[in-house]
């Protein structure tokens, strides 16, 4: 990027416009501009370079933005920029409006303004915008500037009353995205430490918005995951720290061509106590603010997903107080490369653990054993390990020592919390299943009662949604999950984990609901329309297409697994009060 190239690229766009007739100009410097967005499109695609992020907005997207987000009525100071435009889609909607309300060229030139790296892009909107309002050639140098935005010093103190645009995806995860450590360095100082870590990119320009309008109206396009992603957190709560999340729009699936849901977060200096969420299709939901503050953005995806409220009443402090949490890491999945064994219908003991996959949990059952499993390339009916094979090692010998035991897993990208109790022992998790122990051996079960409970699933929604690859998914980490309340109603909740030992053991639904009774009545959740909806819901996010046709099989199972077990009175006699 060099800024005397824009210049340079400007005036050939420029001579090459000028030799065609002008009724027809303006016709070719739109080709030229949908023409150049498709070559870049083409590139990003084939991941024959390192990725750019620019991925150009379909015109009605721009608009259904710039009409939640742009005035009716700009006042006649009023101002505009896109710091990362491109070819100028949303600065041409920009100036359509304003030229429909009667201002011209120059008047337009200084409303309007952009920023992007791409020096023909740069050169392309320049022009495009010169024949479509008027104005010389110099005022849209002025106003149209090839540089990057995130630069400090690259906006010379300007301020705007609306910041629009589509900013560059960049997710940290993809080695073609991925910044160098030169570019996360300066992005760090540049932003007093919030843009860290696998932050995308274009949450930098959301912070980046919020200083540009500071009084005004910032409504960038963003990658869902920013909504509630950990390392996007710091960057929410900055934003939060000088304007108010008012508005969260929702786009189609299929409104660009890169693979990634979309959003608008709309934020603004004030705003009123409920929060405005449009889901894809324009209709509109509002919900108390204060379920979005603290940077629980993903509030507005729940609330489109039909995520009801959890309602509890009764809680008291977090699961961190009952509970200890982890995660398995590569090291530990790779480390079982050649120690992975077929169980060949045995049933899994202390010494030859079940290995379970996260595709294994479900809610109160184990799956393990009923269909094949993948893992380092082999296909297993029934995987176990042998703790012998393992004691010596360097790596695996203390991940065994803190995985033995009774515990509890937890599988990851589920539509609601799910996780089986290993009362016994008798497995071990595979990344990334989460493993959870209680701080007291005897609160196994509550512990466990307390995480598939419907009010901390919907919590778990509300304060996480869009963390998760699907939409319909969400991924907590380990300490997310010690984060999530505790119950209030110690009686109620002993009952609760009673109830939880009964339904692990019978896989029946009548067990299945009083335990989603009790748990209600745990977290003060109160009786009525509400609480019906709430557990209706959360019955159907646990009872979903896999665990109908995998029933039969997972109840035999089960029987096995429990079968030294003591009967159902004198598991629930084992749940302490």
């Amino acid at each position: 990027m060099d800024a005397r190239h824009a210049d340079l690229l400007t005036d050939a766009v420029e001579e090459a416009c000028a030799v065609l007739p002008r009724a027809e100009q303006a016709a070719w410097i739109e080709g030229i501009a949908s023409g150049y967005e498709e070559v870049k499109r083409n590139a990003e695609t084939a991941g024959t370079a390192r990725r750019a992020g620019t991925w150009y907005t379909p015109p009605d997207a721009v608009e259904r933005i710039l009409d939640a987000a742009m005035p009716a009525r700009p006042k006649p100071a009023f101002q505009a920029c896109d710091p990362a435009c491109g070819t100028g889609n949303f600065l041409v909607a920009m100036a359509d409006r304003l030229q429909a309300m009667g201002w011209t060229g120059a008047r337009i030139a200084a409303a309007v303004q952009g920023m992007d790296l791409d020096p023909f892009a740069t050169a392309v909107a320049r022009v495009r915008l010169r024949l479509r309002y008027g104005g010389g050639t110099a005022i849209w140098r002025t106003s149209i500037r090839c540089g990057d935005a995130l630069v400090a010093g690259a906006w010379d103190g300007r301020s705007y009353s609306l910041v629009a645009g589509n900013p560059p995806f960049l997710g940290q995860l993809e080695k073609q995205s991925v910044r160098s450590r030169a570019e996360q360095a300066a992005l760090r100082e540049r932003f007093d430490g919030h843009v860290a870590g696998y932050a995308d990119t274009a949450s930098a320009f959301l912070l980046l918005g919020t200083e540009l309008a500071p009084r005004g109206t910032v409504a960038l396009l963003q990658p869902i995951s920013t909504l509630s992603a950990t390392d996007a957190l710091p960057i929410r709560l900055a934003c939060e720290s000088g304007m108010t999340l008012t508005a969260v729009i929702m786009l189609p699936g299929n409104a660009f061509g890169a693979a990634v849901r979309t959003c608008v977060p709309m934020l603004t200096r004030r705003a009123s106590a409920m929060l405005r969420v449009a889901d894809a299709s324009g209709d509109i939901q509002r919900i108390a603010r204060d379920r979005c503050t603290g940077g629980a953005w993903g509030a507005a995806l729940a609330a489109v997903r039909g995520v009801p409220d959890p309602l509890a009443s009764c809680t008291a402090g977090t699961l961190d107080d009952w509970m200890r949490s982890t995660a398995d890491f590569r090291q530990h999945y790779y480390g079982l490369r050649g120690r992975v064994h077929a169980s060949d219908g045995a049933q899994p003991t202390p010494e030859a653990p079940a290995l379970v996959t996260v595709g294994a949990i479900g809610a109160a059952r184990l799956d393990w054993g009923t269909r094949p499993v993948r893992i380092h390339g082999r296909v297993f009916a029934g995987p176990i390990i042998r703790t012998s094979e393992l004691k010596s090692d360097a790596v695996l010998g203390p991940w065994l020592l803190t995985r033995q035991g009774p515990k509890i897993l937890v599988a990851t990208q589920t539509r609601a919390i799910e996780a089986w109790v290993d009362a016994k022992g008798i497995a071990m998790p595979s990344t990334p299943a989460i493993t959870v122990t209680p701080k007291r051996a005897a609160d196994l079960w509550k512990v466990a009662a307390a995480l598939l409970a419907p009010a901390t699933a919907a919590e778990a929604w509300w304060r996480h949604a869009g963390s998760g690859m699907s939409a319909r998914a969400i991924r907590l980490s380990a300490s997310q999950l010690r984060a999530l309340p505790a119950p209030g109603n110690r009686a109620a909740w002993t009952r609760g984990a009673r109830a939880l030992a009964a339904w692990q053991q019978t896989a029946t639904t009548a067990a299945r609901d009083e335990f989603a009774e009790h748990m209600c009545d745990a977290y003060g959740v109160p009786l009525g329309a509400e609480r019906d909806r709430l557990v209706a819901w959360w019955r159907e996010s646990v009872t979903d297409a896999r665990t109908a046709s995998a029933t039969s099989a997972c109840k035999h199972v089960l029987l096995n697994l429990t079968s030294a077990a003591p009967r159902r009175s004198q598991a629930a006699a084992k749940v302490s009060g």
